[in-house]
């Protein structure tokens, strides 16, 4: 019996001394590197809040697909998409347009009425960081593979 106790003693002494050692140890790596994640996820994130707070997602969709109604839209007379803005513009050039919207939308029939809507733009009701946001979520909308079908 006091043979099986002196066996039995150094295991249950290795799980312990196991047991607090992990409890010691600073933070797994994956914990680490997961709040390290680059600062573009998290303005994508943040850019996703803006859509939905401007109310982006009314006219665009709240996929970015568009398909909102806009009569005599050279957009075949609807509301285009933002699903593939990267395809058009730099990050650069859609901060402009975000910021300055587009006061004239192109007719479909130039004979015909002008479209009921158009983008507003949004300087001085944005913050340059929620433009910045929202410029990195709709880039980040493009189906991945996206790009280089059209390259």
């Amino acid at each position: 019996m006091r043979a099986v106790r002196l066996a039995i003693a150094p295991m249950v002494a290795l799980g312990v001394a196991l047991l607090a050692r992990a409890e010691m140890q600073p933070a797994p790596a994956r914990a680490i590197r997961a709040s390290r994640a680059p600062a573009a996820s998290e303005s994508v994130v943040r850019g996703r809040e803006v859509y939905s707070r401007y109310g982006c997602a009314m006219c665009h969709g709240a996929d970015g697909k568009g398909g909102f109604a806009n009569a005599n839209a050279e957009t075949d007379g609807t509301v285009p998409a933002v699903v593939y803005v990267a395809e058009g513009y730099t990050r650069a050039e859609l901060k402009l347009r975000l910021l300055d919207g587009t006061p004239v939308i192109g007719k479909a029939d130039s004979k015909g009425p002008q479209p009921p809507f158009r983008m507003p733009g949004w300087r001085g009701q944005m913050t340059e960081t929620e433009v910045s946001d929202l410029v990195e979520y709709l880039f980040g909308l493009q189906p991945k593979g996206a790009e280089a079908k059209w390259r």
